[in-house]
């Protein structure tokens, strides 16, 4: 009787368990007629196969290497794995291992035509998962455009009616009062602390932390503008705050953040606020430890699965040596051009004096702007 493990998946938080129990019991049933017995199983739920980020079926993978069984089988190929990058590559890693896939409701046959087959089975899986990706943007970007509101909850202060942000009265006035706080120079761990200290609950119902402070002073919702970055365009939306209010609030960060790239040990930290995580996309800053001796960019999330620290000179050499390798003779003077074609279209003198005195600081002007990239490509 030939070892077999179950894989099974679901990719969407709308389907249940009812979909792995129907894969199992068609699985178990063919595994009965096909003198197979299934001795581990492995499950991934509300995950999709357009990646191998699934770890169940990485730990199959792994279990695989160790002989546990002969075979992985399947309610469909699709469940494998919906790109077909993906499935060639572990399916040579599984046959490496001795362990074959199998399909328990496609007959897919080793013969060369069985190949065919399986290839573009393949295929259409890939293609209807990238069809469906592309209906489901399209449907998105409609609804943005008729002025939905795409995301999962409201901010703090709005309220979600009928698929569009409304003004809750309620907590509309507390946002206001932290974006005048803010702009009045109170800091942002001090407003935390206070509406903490009166027990108000954030937008998701739990206690305020500085993340969730800056967050919110950087939407540019509150002032009455709701965008997405994948999508062009922006949408109106209710603003809490003038557009006055937003512009001070904006100019008091920026300039925070100039101040914070200098700490009290006077090591200059470049890059904050020009750094952003890859997970939570907020600002990587600098900070120090034991007194200034040890420097490191850090991104401190509240959910802290992520928390990132990376020694600050280790940092400034990665980018330096970024630089050096992107900003060659060819790249620098090609850049030069483009922002000199742009300055030259902006101001176009109007008499022979002019158009004289023009060339003679354009040639000084050229010359700075070469110098300029050429820094940025210098050693820290």
């Amino acid at each position: 009787m030939k070892k077999v493990a179950f894989y099974g998946r679901y990719s969407s938080h709308v389907q249940t368990e009812q979909s792995i129990e129907g894969q199992l019991h068609v699985c178990q049933k063919y595994a009965a007629q096909n003198d197979m017995e299934i001795v581990a199983q492995y499950i991934d739920r509300a995950m999709t196969g357009t990646n191998d980020k699934r770890p169940e079926f990485q730990r199959m993978i792994a279990d695989s290497e160790r002989n546990k069984f002969e075979a992985v089988l399947v309610y469909k190929l699709d469940r494998f794995a919906r790109n077909r990058y993906d499935s060639t590559l572990y399916k040579k890693k599984l046959r490496d291992s001795g362990v074959k896939v199998i399909s328990a409701t496609e007959n897919i046959t080793d013969t060369p035509e069985g190949i065919f087959v399986e290839a573009l089975i393949e295929g259409m899986d890939e293609f209807y998962s990238a069809e469906l990706a592309r209906k489901m943007r399209r449907g998105k970007e409609e609804s943005f455009r008729k002025g939905r509101f795409l995301g999962k909850s409201a901010p703090f202060g709005y309220q979600i009616v009928d698929h569009r942000l409304v003004i809750d009265e309620k907590t509309a006035p507390i946002a206001l009062e932290v974006f005048q706080r803010y702009a009045a120079g109170e800091t942002q761990n001090s407003i935390r602390v206070d509406l903490n200290r009166r027990g108000i609950p954030n937008a998701a119902g739990r206690v305020w932390n500085k993340i969730v402070i800056s967050t919110m002073l950087r939407n540019q919702i509150y002032a009455g503008v709701y965008k997405i970055s994948i999508y062009e365009s922006e949408m109106p939306c209710p603003s809490i705050i003038s557009p006055e209010l937003w512009d001070k609030v904006q100019k008091r960060i920026e300039d925070s953040v100039h101040r914070s790239r200098m700490n009290r040990t006077d090591y200059e930290y470049l890059l904050t606020g020009k750094i952003i995580c890859g997970k939570c996309g907020l600002h990587i800053c600098g900070c120090s430890c034991e007194k200034g001796k040890y420097h490191y960019y850090r991104c401190w999330h509240s959910g802290s699965h992520h928390r990132l620290h990376i020694p600050a000179d280790r940092m400034h050499e990665l980018v330096r040596d970024a630089l050096h390798e992107y900003l060659t003779e060819e790249k620098l003077d090609e850049i030069v051009a483009a922002a000199y074609a742009e300055y030259a279209r902006e101001d176009i003198p109007a008499t022979e004096h002019e158009l004289l005195k023009s060339e003679l600081a354009d040639r000084v002007n050229l010359q700075t702007l070469r110098n300029s990239f050429r820094m940025l490509s210098m050693p820290f």
